[in-house]
Parts: structure tokens; sequence; C-alpha cells
């Protein structure tokens, strides 16, 4: 199902014929010279890689400093700190934009502190719908991860190489530029690789924050070309480039991967920062520092959104949430809250059928084949959601238009899309399992269905669990696939926050956005803690 799902749309896309024009291939060579002799598409592929990579190096420059206080320091709440890591798949891409327009737009909670403080008659912020707003969206949703992934490896550096760095006399400083970094460096390209393949294949961040056709990038333009111009020679095009750019990052990626090799876990002990403040130490204070600034900036919008789902006129109310529950023709919140709980329910459970299947089949497999089998099923992660939705509108449009619901092929899509993240968390707690469980039950001649019950199924369980969870809270986020071929019988959340931020109806976004924000955080939150409980 996900080789046929996956592939198998993209190449009758791809190499299939354009549904309006009945004998023309949608992807054709001299249309492909033709778009590439365009200066605006070349600047267009251009704009792509630079926004991508500035805001994998912002991300990096918030991170790096977040990732040495959790390395160096314990602190009351530096376990949610580290949670924050999930936010690029957790934290649906459209609550950002909204979140970013409440938090820093012109009438924004950052322009009205700065109006009423300095007695200012004009907003002074005023950068969000540029390359800006851009970076600023794409650094507030990538940093946590940055800052994770980075203080991973950061924390498993032996304690040797800094009591020696000390012996000798080093400065914190030199330690740092000519032990720690190299250290480090593997998981910083890495993490850098990651980012900037999620900025580029960033989609509603640019679409909304852009401010026009200038910050317009391949994913916008391959929506607008296939949805809204019908033009899928373009959009196969653009699809193709996208691609290859996604499947260049992901080998550079795999490549930084292997490179981070083992490190020794003696590592430092932390201190308690509340006592290194006590003590007036500069880099306590530094830490410090940070995190207020961090929280301020991660927290901040989010809260915003928040506060004005509860405000009208400069007064709390709930007229927000009871226009949402009201009784009343054309309402389609219940509609769209229905069919984002039952797509999402639906797909974790193919994702997790799925993903078993394909499990099971991948032990089976000779080693020499099992690497790159196991690449092929986990490329979903790297490609285009865009290009993902872009295909199967095709396939819908040319061969299952009628035949197949919506909802089926919604949850379809969001399954697809979800597998190869509950392979990628399930895999490692899978092949941890002690080999001599299986030799020892079968010389006590335990049968093999027993075995699964009373064995595997207690060590599997927490981290299926998880996984599930995450299959679940990525459905009811993703907006980019959905936006392709829904329609007014599939409405979901993230399309109703979009429909209501291009109304300018920022008070029912921000009502309808707390609702998706406590459905995917709380899901997760709970799954986790039961998971952890049942560990």
């Amino acid at each position: 199902m996900l080789v046929g799902g996956f592939y198998l749309p993209l190449l009758l896309f791809l190499g299939g014929q354009d549904p309006l024009q009945p004998g023309v291939s949608v992807l054709r060579l001299d249309y492909l010279l033709e778009f590439l002799a365009d200066p605006w598409n070349l600047r267009v592929l251009g704009f792509s890689l630079e926004q991508a990579f500035w805001s994998a190096v912002l991300s990096i420059l918030l991170g790096l400093p977040g990732a040495w206080l959790l390395t160096r320091y314990d602190f009351p709440g530096r376990a949610a700190l580290q949670r924050f890591a999930y936010l690029p798949f957790l934290l649906p891409s459209i609550l950002v934009v909204l979140a970013m327009v409440l938090f820093f737009g012109n009438q924004g909670w950052v322009n009205q502190a700065l109006m009423s403080l300095f007695g200012l008659k004009e907003p002074p912020v005023q950068f969000l719908y540029s390359l800006n707003g851009i970076l600023l969206g794409h650094v507030f949703y990538n940093f946590p991860l940055a800052m994770r992934l980075i203080g991973d490896q950061w924390e498993r550096i032996s304690a040797k190489y800094s009591l020696a760095a000390r012996m000798l006399g080093h400065s914190p400083l030199y330690n740092f530029l000519l032990v720690t970094l190299p250290l480090i460096l593997p998981s910083i390209l890495g993490a850098f690789t990651l980012i900037f393949l999620l900025c580029l294949n960033s989609f509603a961040i640019i679409l909304v924050l852009g401010g026009g056709v200038r910050h317009t990038t391949i994913e916008v333009l391959i929506y607008q070309l296939a949805r809204i111009d019908l033009d899928f020679s373009g959009a196969a095009v653009l699809s193709l480039l996208q691609s290859g750019l996604a499947i260049f990052t992901l080998l550079l990626l795999l490549k930084q991967h292997r490179k981070q090799r083992p490190i020794r876990q003696q590592s430092l002990p932390r201190l308690w920062l509340p006592d290194q403040l006590r003590l007036r130490r500069p880099e306590a204070w530094l830490g410090l520092a940070w995190l207020v600034a961090a929280l301020t900036f991660g927290v901040g919008p989010l809260l915003a959104i928040v506060f004005d789902s509860l405000r009208q006129a400069d007064a709390f109310t709930w007229d927000a949430y009871q226009v949402l529950f009201a009784e009343r023709e054309n309402n389609r919140f219940f509609s769209a809250l229905w069919n984002s709980f039952r797509i999402g329910l639906t797909s974790a459970l193919l994702a997790s059928l799925l993903g078993a299947g394909l499990l099971i089949w991948l032990e089976r497999v000779p080693l020499r084949l099992r690497a790159g089998l196991e690449g092929l099923i986990l490329l979903p992660m790297a490609f285009s959601t865009v290009v993902f939705g872009v295909a199967w509108f095709h396939l819908n449009q040319s061969w299952l238009a009628g035949s197949v619901s919506l909802f089926w092929i919604a949850a379809a899509l969001h399954a697809i899309l979800g597998c190869p993240y509950w392979l990628r968390l399930v895999l490692p707690t899978w092949r941890a399992i002690p080999a001599q469980w299986h030799t020892e039950s079968k010389i006590l001649c335990i049968p093999r269905l027993r075995f699964w019950r009373i064995v595997l199924w207690p060590w599997l369980r927490p981290t299926l669990l998880l996984a599930f969870g995450f299959a679940f809270a990525l459905s009811l986020g993703e907006l980019n696939s959905i936006l392709m071929i829904a329609d007014e019988t599939v409405r979901t959340l993230p399309l109703e926050i979009y429909s209501a931020l291009s109304g300018y109806r920022f008070h029912q976004a921000s009502a309808v956005g707390v609702i998706l924000l406590a459905m995917s955080v709380g899901l997760f939150l709970l799954v986790e803690r039961t998971a952890l409980l049942r560990e």
C-alpha cells in the first residue's frame, strides 16, 4: 500500500496524460526546457533555496545556546523544553502563521506593546509579510528541533575532554572551539540539513506570510499551477525539480547521520541552575537570559492565539466559541471537527497496520537488501506533501473521480504520510528485542501467539502507543495535501483556520486554532504519558 499509494500516484502524474488535454503527456521535455529558460522561474527556484538556507542557519544559531543550556544545567521545566523538539511535527503550520500574525502583525502584541511604551501612532514592526516574516515563522517552528538534535549529541561527550582542557589551563572558549565543536559538528550539520529540507518543503507559512508573488517558492507555485490554473505540465516540471532537490538533501542528511559516531556517555554532571544564579555565575545568567527570550519567542505567539480567541473589543468574552458551537445553518465547524477526528483516527489505524506489516516484512528480507528497502519506505518523509497532494489530485481527476469517497482518499493520504514516521519510531524498539528471548521461547515450546502476547506486546506497547498518537497528531494538523484534494464535503480544522485567515476572521481562526492545538498537543501528551506509565 505504501509503495502503491506513494510512488504510483507520483509516477502516474509525471508519466501520465493531462486530464484536460487527452493524449498530451503531462511531463514534456520542451516544456521543461522552456520553463528553465524563464528568468522568473529560476528566481523562484533561487528564492526557495535562499529562504531554506537562511531559515536553517538562524534556527541553528538560536538552537545552539539552548543545546548548551540543556547539556550544562538542570532546571524546572527542562523536560518540557526538550519536548519542544516535537513542535515541527505536531504543531500545524497554519497555526504558526496565525501565531505570527497575532504576535508580530500590525495589530499584534509586539506592536501594541511598543506603541504603548513609546507613544507611537504607527506600528514600528512591519516586516511580517516579507522574507523576514518567512524566516521568523520558520525559526519559530524549527529552532527547538535544532536544540534537541545538537543537545542529544552534546550530552554524550565524555567528561574527560573538559577535565583535560581544564588541567592544561585552557579557557572555556578554547575548550568549546577546539574540543567540543568538532565533536558536535556532525549533529550541527545534520540538524542544518534536516531543517533545510523542512523549510524547502514549507508551504502554508510561505503562502500566507510571503506577501505576494515576490516571495513565491516552488511549493507555492506548484499549488497555484495545479489547483488554481490547472496547468499540470508546469506543476509536473516543478514537482520533478522539487523531488530531485528533496532526494539530494535526504542523501546529504543520511551521509551526515553515518558520520555521527557514538560518543561515551560519561558526560559532566549537570548543575542546578537556581544554585548557579544565586552564586552569580555569569554563564548561568546568560543561560537564563536565553531561556526567557526563547520562551517569550516560543510560547508568546501561542498564548496570543488563546487570548485572541477570548478577546473582542478589549473585553474578554466567549463569543468566538459560542459562534463555533451555535446551532445554525452553514456552520461548518462541527463537520470540520468530525472530519478531522475520523480522518485522523482512520489514518493512524491504517498507518499502524501498514507499518506493522512492513516491519515484519523488512525483518524477513535479506540483510544486504534491507537498507535500500528501508530507505525507499522512509523516503516519503523527505518529499513535499504538496507534490504528493498534487499527484493524488491528478489521480483523483483522471481515475478516481466519483468512484471513491474523498474521506477514504484523505485517510489514505494521511496514512501513507504518517507510516514512515510510525516506522521510524518503532524500528529502534523492535530491533532492541533481545535475541535470546526468541531462543528461550523455542526451548520452552511457547506458542508463537502466546510469545507475542506475554513477551513482545508488553515490550512494544509503549512505543506503539506513542507512534499511534504521533500519526494521529500529524493527520490532525496536515493542511498541504488535504488542500489539494478537499472540497466542501471534506472540511478539516486546518482548512477552517486557513479559510478564516483568508477572510480576516482572526477571532474565529483563533478559536478553531485553540481547539486544534489542544487536540494535537493533548493527544500526544496523553499517549506519551500512558506509554511511560505502562513502561
